[in-house]
């Protein structure tokens, strides 16, 4: 039986499309069909892009034995649960299936066709965004970052639990990034990671100590030893030290922005021309700092209440933009820009 693509049909003609002898199964908050044509999923919830999908379990037996059994090249056929009944996705693509102690705990769905904003608001309903912390730190900037990264960490992460953490033995910058981050680990970062206190390796350049690493490992963050706010460096960018624009103090501010950026969701990532990059930022403050030198040469922040972006560039005609958001909804005025997103989940 066909069912026409983003039509709302009850949940028997959705389980139907399965073919002939098709069989409901209840798993987690989906619903099963299974018949000779095709797998049918039913999904309540879940949705993280337009087109990315994610079903937790527990999974059917047979369900299970049918996805890991043919490899993942079954057939399927995807529908979101609605109050006035099942609205037609489409075909899907398994791109992940998630195992715990040998038993199928989550599946990853790729959708053949993205729904459109409109669609999307409705399989996943977004509520207008509570009262978000003010960006008045900047105005700390550029003379006092370690009261501004304090202030952004307990706004941005201020409804993370918090707890009391050894300070380390590192030079005052690094001991007061952790005490504002106050033992939550996502602020430590995930595309970096900053490390609680700096380590000495005879694989470091002599004079250094490392205090950080690049998420994959590409680069190890050095510091100068010695000095209250010493000099920070990347080992692993090119054949030789590449020292970084601001001192200590300053580049663990800009790096928890970065984290914000990067790491957040609800958030996104795209390349833009200029012209574009104007309209991003056109609401949002300039963070008054010297531009990073990762991800980009020259990566520089813009924020609002509950929003990051790190424009980076390279050359003068296309952009690096991140954006990281405390609420989905902040982000909406972002699809009105026609940008082309690498990846978004606004």
């Amino acid at each position: 039986m066909d069912v026409r693509l983003w039509s709302v049909v009850a949940e028997p003609v959705a389980l139907a499309t399965a073919g002939v002898g098709a069989a409901a199964r209840q798993g987690g908050r989906a619903v099963f069909g299974v018949g000779a044509d095709a797998l049918v999923v039913i999904v309540d919830g879940g949705f993280r892009t337009a087109d990315e999908v994610s079903v937790s379990g527990p999974f059917p037996r047979q369900v299970e034995k049918l996805l890991i059994g043919d490899g993942g090249r079954v057939p399927v056929v995807a529908f979101a649960r609605l109050p006035e009944g099942c609205l037609a996705l489409g075909g899907a693509r398994v791109v992940r299936m998630g195992h715990r102690r040998g038993v199928l705990h989550d599946l990853g769905l790729y959708l053949d066709a993205p729904l459109t904003y409109d669609l999307l608001d409705r399989v996943r309903p977004t509520a207008p965004p509570p009262a978000q912390p003010d960006v008045d730190w900047v105005e700390l900037l550029p003379g006092a970052p370690e009261a501004a990264l304090q202030q952004f960490v307990a706004g941005w992460y201020g409804d993370l639990p918090a707890a009391a953490t050894p300070a380390g033995d590192g030079p005052e910058p690094l001991r007061a990034f952790y005490r504002a981050a106050a033992g939550r680990p996502e602020v430590y970062g995930v595309s970096t990671r900053i490390w609680p206190e700096p380590i000495s390796s005879p694989e470091l350049p002599e004079g250094t100590l490392g205090f950080g690493q690049e998420g994959d490992g590409v680069f190890t963050l050095l510091m100068e030893e010695g000095a209250r706010n010493p000099p920070v460096y990347y080992h692993g960018l090119s054949d030789r030290p590449l020292r970084e624009r601001e001192r200590l103090a300053g580049y663990l501010l800009l790096s928890a922005l970065s984290h914000a950026a990067m790491d957040s969701s609800p958030g996104g990532m795209a390349f833009v021309d200029k012209a574009q990059v104007k309209r991003i930022v056109a609401p949002l403050r300039k963070v008054p700092m010297k531009p990073m030198r990762w991800p980009s040469a020259r990566s520089r922040f813009y924020v609002g209440p509950g929003i990051v972006v790190l424009v980076g560039d390279d050359d003068a005609d296309w952009y690096e933009v991140y954006v990281g958001a405390r609420h989905r909804s902040l982000l909406r005025r972002l699809r009105k820009l026609g940008l082309d997103w690498e990846v978004f989940d606004g």
